[in-house]
C-alpha cells in the first residue's frame, strides 16, 4: 500500500461523498478466553458481533444530509459506506455536533457505528470537492448565521453550540453474527448559548426555553438549515475576567426518547 494523502481518502456514507477534514475509522471484536478443567487457555471466542466506528468532521456546505437526522430518521433505516475504499454495511449514526462562532465557517462533526467486517482493500479515490453531486459552493458561517427564540433579556448571542446523540443496540438471534436490527434509545438535542445574560433565574425544574438556529450562507441571505431545540434549561454560567465583559452561558436540553 502506497503512501495516501488525505484528498485520496474519500468518505462515502450511503449516496454521499464527504470531503472530510479529519476521519478516523476502527473495528474491535469482542472476545473471551476459554480454559479447559486445567485453567489452560484453549482458545479464544466471540461474546459478541464485530463493532465499528467511524468519525469525521466537514464543513457545512448545505442543508444536513439525511443520515444526521437523529430524531427523525427511522431505526432500521441503515447505511452501506466506505473510507479509503474499505467497505462497510449496517452504519448508524450516534452523533453530530456543531459550533457557530464569529469570524468562522461551521464544522460539522459526526459520529457512526456500524456492525460489519470491513471490506475490500485501501485504496485512493480521490475526488474534487467541486465534483461531488452534493456540492452547492455554499458555507454555514458565523457571520451570518443567528439564533431567535433565546430568552428575551439575552439580547447579544456571542456563540452557540449544537448537538444530538442517540444510543444504539444491536439485536442478534441465536446463532446469528450481524444484528437482526439496531434499536435507537436515549436521543436528545443538547444547545448551549454564551452571550450577554443568563435570562431568568434558573429554577428548580428548570426554565423552558424555544430556540432556533438559522444557519445562513456566508455569501447570501439563504438559510441552509433551522437548527431547533425546545426543551428546558438545565444549566447558568456566568464568567468574567480582566479586560473582558461579563458573559452568561445557558445549556438547553430537550429529550425526544
Amino acid at each position: 500500500m502506497a503512501f495516501l494523502k488525505y484528498e485520496d481518502v474519500l468518505v462515502k456514507v450511503g449516496n454521499d461523498d464527504i470531503f472530510a477534514d479529519t476521519a478516523s475509522i476502527n473495528v474491535e471484536a469482542s472476545l473471551s478466553e476459554s480454559r479447559n478443567i486445567y485453567g489452560e487457555i484453549e482458545r479464544y471466542a466471540p461474546t459478541n458481533g464485530l463493532k465499528g466506528q467511524m468519525s469525521f468532521e466537514y464543513y457545512m456546505t448545505g442543508a444536513l444530509p439525511t443520515y444526521l437526522d437523529i430524531t427523525g430518521i427511522n431505526e432500521a433505516d441503515t447505511r452501506n459506506g466506505s473510507f479509503g475504499g474499505l467497505g462497510f454495511s449496517d452504519a448508524y449514526t450516534t452523533s453530530f455536533s456543531l459550533d457557530v462562532e464569529p469570524y468562522s465557517p461551521v464544522m460539522i462533526s459526526s459520529n457512526m457505528d456500524f456492525y460489519s467486517a470491513l471490506t475490500s482493500n485501501i485504496s485512493s479515490n480521490f475526488s474534487n470537492p467541486t465534483s461531488l453531486s452534493n456540492w452547492t459552493n455554499k458555507y454555514a458561517h458565523g457571520i451570518r448565521s443567528f439564533v431567535a427564540g433565546t430568552p428575551s433579556n439575552i439580547n447579544n448571542t456571542l456563540s452557540v453550540s449544537y448537538s444530538v446523540s442517540a444510543q444504539r443496540m444491536p439485536i442478534y438471534l441465536a446463532g446469528e453474527t450481524t444484528p437482526t436490527r439496531v434499536t435507537k434509545q436515549g436521543v436528545e438535542v443538547n444547545m448551549t448559548i454564551r452571550g450577554d445574560n443568563i435570562g431568568d433565574v434558573l429554577a428548580v425544574s428548570g426554565n423552558h426555553a424555544e430556540i432556533t438556529c438559522h444557519m445562513l450562507d456566508m455569501n447570501s441571505n439563504h438559510t441552509l438549515e433551522k437548527l431547533r431545540c425546545s426543551g428546558q434549561i438545565v444549566s447558568q454560567n456566568l464568567t468574567v475576567s480582566a479586560q473582558n465583559y461579563l458573559n452568561g452561558v445557558i445549556s438547553v436540553r430537550q429529550v425526544f426518547q
